[in-house]
């Protein structure tokens, strides 16, 4: 379990099972955003949410990211890796704190956790083109474009898989030093 990671708006930690509610307000928005066909759908039912929370309390992959004033959750964090030193950098926020400047901020935060704490080299993360917010966070926090590919993750009533571009994105650690 990671330590609290605090900003000057907000708390980056471990979930616990009580925050099943708050992330449910956050796939909700996700799921009703134009964006939801370019990822995994993700379930909304109170039992399935709070599976799902429970098994994000249960690890560091997901870390909760809370305001600093009332420790309410807007939005996660997730860092998963397929070995110590690279990393997959994701996120998602309730479209209520979009815009705020909350993701950059617990980004930055998370982003020197990896490189500093957990001793990550690279970060990797892919986003679809049209996702503007999240390509223009991405380059912001000094990410950058590896390559283009065809992506599905969901698929139409018919049963035809959604195709969409997604991109790919690494940040260095050596990067960051100079960017951050």
């Amino acid at each position: 379990m990671i330590g609290d990671i605090k900003t000057s708006r907000l708390i980056i930690r471990n979930f616990v099972v009580d925050d099943w509610k708050d992330l449910q307000e956050i796939v909700v928005s996700k799921e009703a955003s134009e964006y939801a066909v370019y990822d995994y759908q993700f379930p909304t039912l109170d039992n399935e949410v709070q599976g799902i929370t429970k098994r994000f309390a249960n690890g560091d992959r997901f870390l909760a990211v809370c305001k600093l004033s009332d420790n309410k959750v807007i939005g996660y964090i997730s860092l998963k890796g397929s070995n110590d030193k690279v990393m997959d950098f994701g996120y998602c926020f309730n479209s209520v704190y979009q815009g705020k400047g909350y993701a950059t901020e617990a980004s930055i935060a998370i982003i020197n956790y990896a490189f500093s704490t957990l001793y990550v080299e690279r970060l990797t993360s892919g986003i679809a083109i049209l996702n503007y917010p999240s390509c223009k966070l991405l380059n912001k926090l000094g990410f950058c474009k590896t390559g283009e590919s065809i992506s599905s993750f969901r698929k139409t009533l018919k049963g035809n898989p959604i195709e969409f571009v997604g991109a790919s994105f690494i940040l260095e650690k050596d990067s960051w030093s100079k960017h951050g």
